[in-house]
C-alpha cells in the first residue's frame, strides 16, 4: 500500500457552524473577536457568521471603546436575539441604530440600556411595538425617559417580570400606577432615586403586584411606612426591600418585614443595653 502525502488539514477547513462558532470563538472576548475579524477575509467570513449566530449581545465589556460601525456589523445580520444588554453606551448608540436592531428581532426577552444617554423615547417606542416578548427591561440611568415613553410600553401590554427605571426622574406617581396596573406579573421593580414618588404610588403598586418578590425605591424621600405597611401586608411573597435613604421609612413598618425574613438594606437599630438589676457580684480578694 502506497503512502499517499496528505494535506493539512486548515482551521478553516473544520465546520463552522458546528464547531468554531460554537466551540471556539465563545471563548474569546468580543474586542478579540473584532480583532480576529482584521485578520483576513476567512476570518471575517467566519465571525460574520458567529455574529448572525449569536442570540445574545453584549457590548457591556466594551461599552467605552465601541463603536457605531462595530454595533452594525454585530447586529446586522441577526434575526433572532434572545438578549440585548449595551449598558453605557453613552457615545456610540443612537435611535437610529438600535431601532434597527429592535424592528429585526422580535424575540428578544431581555434588555438593558442601562445609563444609554443619546437614546430617546423613539427607541421605547420601537421596543414596544416589535417586541412582545420582553420580561426583563433595564433604563436605568436613563434620564430622558419620559410619560410618553413610557406610555408606549403600557399600550402594547409587555409581560415584563423584571423593571428597572432608577434614576428616570421625570415619571412620576401617575406614570408608575398605569405601569403596574398593565403590568401585573412584575416581580423586581427598582424605582430608585425618582424624586417625586409618594405613598399613593406604592400603596397602589402593592395592591396590583402581589407577586411581587424584590422592591427598590431607595433615595424616594417622600415614602413612609404607611406605604410599606401596604407593601407587607399585600406582597406576601416579598424577599427583598431596599429603602436606603427613605429617612420617613423607619423600623416601625421594617420590623414586620423583618420577621419574615425579608432582606432590608437598613440595618436594624442596635439593641439597647438592659442594666442588670439582680444582686451585685462579689469583688474578688485577691492576695498576693
Amino acid at each position: 500500500m502506497s503512502n499517499m502525502a496528505t494535506a493539512p488539514i486548515r482551521l478553516f477547513d473544520v465546520p463552522w457552524e458546528q464547531v468554531l462558532c460554537k466551540h471556539f470563538l465563545p471563548f474569546f472576548l468580543l474586542k478579540e473577536v473584532f480583532q480576529l475579524r482584521g485578520v483576513c477575509s476567512e476570518f471575517r467570513d467566519l465571525v460574520d457568521c458567529y455574529f448572525s449566530l449569536n442570540f445574545t449581545v453584549n457590548t457591556t465589556s466594551c461599552s467605552f471603546d465601541f463603536s457605531r460601525n462595530g454595533f452594525r456589523v454585530l447586529t446586522s445580520r441577526n434575526f433572532h436575539l434572545k438578549e440585548l444588554i449595551l449598558c453605557n453606551a453613552r457615545d456610540w448608540l443612537s435611535d437610529g441604530v438600535l431601532i434597527a436592531v429592535l424592528q429585526n428581532n422580535p424575540s428578544l426577552h431581555t434588555v438593558d440600556l442601562s445609563h444609554c444617554l443619546n437614546i430617546s423615547d423613539a427607541s421605547v417606542y420601537a421596543l414596544g411595538a416589535n417586541c412582545h416578548q420582553v420580561k426583563h427591561l433595564s433604563l436605568r440611568g436613563c434620564v430622558w425617559l419620559s410619560r410618553q415613553g413610557l406610555l408606549s410600553l403600557m399600550t402594547n401590554r409587555l409581560q415584563l417580570e423584571h423593571v428597572d427605571l432608577s434614576g428616570c426622574w421625570d415619571l412620576s406617581d401617575d406614570d408608575i400606577i398605569n405601569l403596574t396596573a398593565d403590568c401585573s406579573n412584575i416581580r423586581y421593580l427598582m424605582l430608585n432615586n425618582i424624586y417625586g414618588l409618594t405613598d399613593r404610588c406604592i400603596s397602589q403598586l402593592a395592591h396590583r403586584c402581589p407577586r411581587l418578590l424584590q422592591l427598590s425605591i431607595q433615595a424616594c424621600w417622600r415614602i413612609t411606612d404607611q406605604a410599606i405597611q401596604m407593601v407587607g401586608e399585600f406582597c406576601p411573597d416579598l424577599r427583598a426591600l431596599q429603602v436606603r435613604e427613605c429617612p420617613k421609612v423607619t423600623e416601625f413598618s421594617l420590623a414586620k418585614l423583618r420577621a419574615k425574613k425579608v432582606r432590608i438594606d437598613k440595618a436594624p437599630p442596635p439593641v439597647m443595653a438592659v442594666p442588670w438589676r439582680g444582686p451585685q457580684p462579689r469583688p474578688l480578694n485577691l492576695q498576693i
